[in-house]
């Protein structure tokens, strides 16, 4: 009985990450996560890559743990690099915001600030976040076939 309890639970685990892909498509899984880390969908990340793995049923898996390439650690470079590269792709020179006080009208002054950024920072992420999944894609395919093929023979 618990056999079956087992089993049935590995299928439906099976199910709902949908895991059981090709390397290829868990390699594009990977790279769509990628892509969306680089979005300017701020604290939206994990549920994008959620629905959209579940719309085209890919490894769900594989995508979040391409978005998870968005991570405190690696906020401040990716938005950096982005607004960089789409403020000289623009030719905008907009002052940084800042964010002073601890009001609410400092906040929406904040975010009045922000708004010149708004296209700069969305060419850049784009951009980048292109090349990156477009450099990811083969690396984790290449890293898939080589583990596969490890684990058949060994």
């Amino acid at each position: 009985m618990r056999q079956y309890g087992a089993k049935r639970l590995s299928e439906w685990l099976r199910f709902i990450l949908h895991t059981d892909d090709t390397p290829s498509r868990a390699a594009l899984a990977f790279a769509i996560g990628v892509f969306i880390a680089w979005t300017p969908a701020l604290g939206f990340h994990t549920l994008l890559a959620l629905a959209i793995a579940f719309l085209f049923g890919l490894n769900r898996v594989a995508v979040l743990a391409g978005t998870f390439v968005n991570n405190p650690w690696t906020f401040v470079p990716i938005y950096t690099a982005s607004a960089w590269l789409g403020s000289f792709l623009t030719g905008s020179e907009v002052d940084a915001p800042r964010l002073e006080g601890k009001t609410w009208s400092h906040l929406f002054d904040f975010l009045a600030q922000c708004r010149p950024w708004i296209v700069p920072l969305t060419m850049g992420t784009v951009i980048l976040g292109l090349t990156c999944a477009l450099v990811s894609f083969p690396v984790v395919l290449y890293g898939i076939r080589w583990y596969r093929a490890l684990r058949q023979t060994g």
